[in-house]
């Protein structure tokens, strides 16, 4: 089975480490960062094709992930380990898997994936895996008839702990984009609702639920033999009555727009989408509902972007922002998010001169293929005869003799000197593997030590909050024995 993720995944912790969550060939890793500087990476999972991270209101890291083989693994980290264990096995060899995705809800655990059968790639089934507290239960929410190649769904959840899913599906021959709810009272699922216009193929569907119990959804659509960015919005996404408002074309008039993103920021939404091969983004602010003007973000060309999401509502100086999905880099231990960021560029102006006057004095020190050769001018004492050749040839020859012997000789002096220093770079070896070894252990030392730190820190943070509540009931229990 082919990787499917490249997927990467932020938590900025209140004590200031970065906890930053990647791939690399098919493992799973997590890197801890503070002020540029890393301080560990381990080795969380193996051989993977899909994988998730969330966190819960504890601090708590869960993962799920699906291997190559099929196993679908869930973990979660405590007393600085990670407990793992294996929830069901599927046949890697008939099906693919794609977009995992992870909620942790109070002590209750969803996990949603989309799969389907090799043989019928463009059918795909919704899967949901929940744990009750109790025990595991695996039902199939719905159906969807999609391209091969298309990511099959997206989803969010809402405060109040409901998902929100929209996907791509065919419906009389043109693909449409349908919306379904989690009901996290009664656990269970609606039937999914068409809400895209029927006269026109859409895809890319993205849907955020914001801190409002309001949801965002966004598309790309035809519009006039070009692909538009579509949105959607619901103020009350838990009324029993659809609120939906009007389609609203939000993308630039003859240009093909696709791959919308949104996330929020304090009291702003943000769209961002591709178009034309540039980036651009709109805002939208939830309390006046105004927008702004669609706005071109300036990239340096070199920088390849990766999807990135951020775990919690944490993110460098904001303290309220929620971003499921977006596209980022990582430079220098430094993340940037698109259309957030002040996106970071290389000044190659310095590089491109340097790299021409190299080139200039190379030039200058590299003979010409065709060199002016001085011309011989014979003296009065000397007859030029053609039957006196001059002796050029003996000369060079000669020359050409004592060179080559003095390189001899500089090579063997060269090849002594190599022989000395081979026991030298076997020593120089031995030092660095040790050195490699002890840098290892510290590295370990040091994640356990900050995952302590940050246990402590919540711990400590349950401790005040129980003092305080203590101290209060005290106070009117002194109260009421004076009435």
């Amino acid at each position: 089975m082919e990787f499917t993720s490249d997927q990467q995944y932020l938590h900025y912790s209140k004590s200031g480490f970065i906890y930053y969550f990647h791939c690399i060939n098919k493992d799973v890793y997590v890197k801890t960062i503070k002020n540029n500087e890393v301080y560990a990476t381990v080795k969380i999972s193996e051989n993977v094709t899909d994988y998730c991270i969330d966190i819960d209101n504890l601090g708590r890291f869960h993962l799920v992930s699906i291997s190559s083989s099929g196993d679908l693994k869930y973990c979660i980290y405590r007393d600085n380990k990670w407990d793992c264990r294996y929830l069901t096995k599927y046949d890697a060899k008939s099906y693919q898997f794609k977009n995992l995705k992870l909620f942790i809800v109070n002590d209750h655990i969803h996990i949603l994936m989309a799969i389907s059968n090799i043989i019928h790639s463009e059918l795909w089934t919704l899967k949901h895996h929940y744990w009750n507290t109790q025990s595991w239960i695996n039902e199939k929410v719905c159906d969807i008839i999609t391209e091969k190649y298309d990511l099959p769904f997206h989803v969010d959840i809402d405060p109040h702990n409901n998902m929100h899913i929209v996907f791509k599906s065919l419906y009389d021959k043109k693909y449409q984009i349908y919306y379904c709810k989690y009901n996290y009272a009664y656990h269970s699922w609606s039937i999914p609702t068409k809400i895209s216009n029927l006269s026109q193929d859409n895809t890319h569907p993205f849907i955020l639920c914001d801190n409002t119990n309001g949801a965002h959804i966004a598309w790309s659509g035809f519009y006039n033999n070009n692909l538009g960015v579509f949105y959607l919005y619901n103020p009350k996404i838990n009324s029993s009555k659809p609120d939906w408002s009007e389609v609203k074309k939000i993308s630039s008039e003859g240009a093909n727009s696709t791959h919308p993103f949104i996330f929020q920021v304090e009291n702003n939404i943000e769209i961002l989408w591709k178009q034309n091969n540039k980036y651009f983004n709109k805002s939208k602010n939830i309390l006046d509902n105004t927008w702004s003007e669609s706005t071109k973000i300036e990239l340096d060309p070199n920088h390849k972007l990766s999807s990135i999401s951020v775990i919690g509502n944490i993110y460098k100086s904001w303290s309220e922002i929620k971003i499921p999905i977006t596209y980022g880099l990582l430079a220098n231990h430094e993340f940037f998010i698109i259309g957030l960021d002040a996106m970071p560029f290389k000044d190659y102006s310095q590089s491109t001169q340097q790299e021409y006057m190299f080139r200039s004095a190379h030039d200058h020190q590299t003979p010409n293929k065709f060199v002016n050769i001085p011309k011989i001018h014979s003296s009065s004492n000397v007859d030029a005869d053609a039957s006196t050749p001059l002796n050029l040839n003996i000369e060079n020859e000669d020359i050409e003799q004592e060179s080559e012997e003095n390189n001899n000789t500089e090579i063997l002096d060269i090849n002594d000197q190599l022989i000395e220093l081979i026991p030298i770079l076997q020593d120089i070896r031995k030092e660095q593997e040790a050195i490699r070894q002890l840098l290892s252990t510290l590295n370990k030392q040091q994640e356990i030590t900050v995952l302590s730190i940050e246990e402590l820190t919540q711990l400590y943070s349950k401790l005040e909050q129980c003092l305080k509540s203590t101290n209060n009931n005290l106070f009117l229990k002194f109260k009421n024995l004076f009435k």
